[in-house]
């Protein structure tokens, strides 16, 4: 029950907006809610940062909501927040990925800043033509790595090969796809 009329009695607060409102719900559900964000997230500061930012959650959504049961409400915008912290790192992960692979390519491919749709469909036409003279293998892992988007370890694993054979496999078959693109008067 005093569990109950402390959750009354912070609700009050934010409510009221009465900024002790966040030291109180710190002091009572600040552990729970440490653990709950760690469960989710492996760094601990990324925890850090998912628990202030429920608090902050807190004061901007009470009022208008007036939870009934706080640690409920606090857990539940933590568990989001956490969410949210793991979708964003994902994302930057993919962003990291996605400027390797063009990196990669950029010897091969010329930049799409400096081409028009036409200039696109006709490289994307000698790209299939290019893929159609190589050996399946090459071709599977040049599709996976550059279509894909798979790592080179991830290749590797699904291939057999070893994480060298397959780079060694790529920077060829890039060689070779550059050979052929300034062979067809395509410059990268």
């Amino acid at each position: 029950m005093d569990e109950y009329k402390n959750d009354y009695q912070i609700v009050e607060m934010f409510l009221s907006r009465d900024r002790s409102a966040i030291e109180c719900t710190e002091k009572h559900y600040g552990k729970r809610l440490m653990g709950l964000a760690k469960r989710f997230l492996s760094d601990i500061r990324d925890a850090e940062e998912c628990v202030n930012d429920t608090y902050l959650k807190a004061w901007n959504s009470i009022p208008p909501q007036k939870p009934d049961d706080l640690f409920s409400y606090l857990a539940r915008l933590c568990r989001c927040t956490a969410y949210n912290i793991i979708e964003k790192q994902q994302t930057a992960k993919r962003s990291a990925q996605l400027v390797e692979l063009t990196h990669e390519m950029e010897e091969c491919i010329p930049d799409p800043s400096k081409s028009s749709s036409t200039d696109d469909k006709f490289i994307s036409a000698l790209l299939n033509e290019f893929l159609d003279t190589l050996p399946r293998d090459k071709c599977d892992i040049f599709v996976k790595r550059y279509w894909f988007g798979e790592s080179v370890e991830q290749i590797a694993s699904e291939t057999g090969f070893t994480t060298s054979k397959i780079k060694t496999t790529l920077h060829r078959t890039r060689a070779k796809l550059r050979k052929f693109l300034e062979k067809k008067g395509v410059q990268p």
